[in-house]
């Protein structure tokens, strides 16, 4: 397993405008990256890095930056935020969820439908016209960068809510997605149909899903949009068996045997949020499935990781905190190391035997409605990190 603590800045891909929600690696040189209008790019980082203007190079901040290059390819499509990006088929096959209640499938070598332009420097645009007094309407109407455009090969449909989670079993055959109204839906990848749906609590969304590798057993998370409403449970996080449908695990009994199962919170629920907050925003099974990670969200002081047994429930140890809740979180390859995000622009780097914090990438910028890093992904052979950062950048490490 490549050495990720030793990962460097190599790239800082400029996507300004609405914040940068989703990313993934398409292969080792190809990132993809999605943002809340719906809009989705892929980067081919052997490009040509992008040479600043004059105007550009009195900005110290764009100075210091590492190589940005203008991506190759505009994926559109999608009439709302992506929030979700997803490899398959040896990167042939790109999944994006979103809040359009749609899911997008995308073949990464599908010839180019047109030709497009695409700003994608608004931000430096509009403080250009702050600092200097430019003429407002010159400099937003100058041209964008030219680029190829592609729509999807096919979409599923099934969702009558924001499409909020977005899963994929090791093998890429199942796919698990879930939605503010709080269903959340297997599907048979290669076939492009629905295979069984759940329905969690009608007042609390699915914000997060989880797939073992194998596809046998699935995560369900929801979130409690209003923590202080304690006539709805708490959020829940269960896991199902995708064959049969039925509860396998409760993991909030597992944690708390002495409460009764209820469908409000009273007296109870600032006992639950210590260990769930108001839900568990990103999950996933490690790549042996014996463990689960689960991150708290939701304007938490100190966001916590948690690593649970897969099989019992029960939890193993505490990892990696975030100030203002986890946006993120993925294992390495070999289940080594476990990566997490969150709302103070920092990206961890955890071993995951005895939780010790190898490396911390990013650096806090000032709070939790400052900048995140909303999205994480490894490219294929583990040596990149991309980060979705919602000031308007992609970062991109490398070992």
């Amino acid at each position: 397993m490549a050495n990720l603590h030793n990962a460097q800045l190599t790239h800082q891909l400029t996507f300004e405008g609405a914040w940068p929600s989703a990313v993934a690696f398409v292969d080792e040189q190809r990132v993809a990256a999605g943002n809340r209008d719906g809009q989705m790019y892929v980067w081919d980082l052997t490009s040509e890095p992008v040479e600043l203007t004059e105007e550009q190079q009195k900005n110290n901040e764009l100075k210091e930056r590492a190589a940005n290059v203008h991506p190759m390819r505009s994926l559109d499509g999608h009439a709302n935020g992506i929030t979700h990006l997803l490899a398959a088929d040896g990167g042939e096959t790109l999944i994006s969820s979103s809040l359009d209640h749609s899911i997008g499938i995308w073949k990464t070598s599908a010839a180019a439908a047109g030709q497009g332009e695409v700003v994608l420097d608004i931000a430096q645009r509009r403080q250009r016209i702050k600092r200097d007094g430019s003429n407002e309407e010159e400099v937003l109407s100058q041209p964008g960068i030219a680029i190829e455009t592609q729509s999807p090969a096919h979409t599923l449909a099934g969702h009558n809510d924001w499409i909020q989670a977005c899963a994929m079993s090791g093998d890429g055959r199942y796919l698990l997605s879930g939605d503010d109204a709080g269903t959340a839906i297997l599907w048979d990848l290669p076939a492009r149909r629905e295979i069984r749906r759940w329905q969690a609590h009608k007042m609390n969304g699915v914000v997060s899903t989880a797939l073992s590798p194998d596809g046998g057993r699935a995560l369900l998370s929801e979130y409690r949009s209003n923590r202080g409403d304690f006539d709805r449970p708490p959020a829940q996080v269960q896991v199902v068996s995708t064959a049969t449908g039925e509860l396998l695990i409760d993991l909030l009994a597992v944690q708390f045997p002495d409460v009764e199962k209820r469908d409000n919170s009273y007296e109870y629920g600032t006992k639950w949020s210590k260990w769930v907050g108001r839900g568990f925003v990103t999950s996933a099974f490690s790549p042996d499935g014996k463990l689960l990670a689960l991150g708290m969200g939701g304007e938490i002081g100190d966001a916590q990781v948690h690593l649970v047994d897969a099989e019992t429930g029960k939890q193993v140890r505490t990892v990696s905190k975030h100030q203002y809740g986890v946006c993120d979180l993925a294992f390495t390859a070999d289940g080594s190391q476990l990566l997490t995000s969150g709302r103070d622009t920092t990206l961890k780097v955890i071993q995951v035997s005895d939780g010790k914090e190898l490396a911390t990438l990013g650096k806090p910028r000032g709070g939790q409605f400052k900048d995140w890093l909303a999205a994480i992904a490894l490219s294929p052979s583990g040596n990149r990190i991309a980060a979705a950062d919602i000031a308007g950048m992609i970062h991109v490490w490398s070992v």
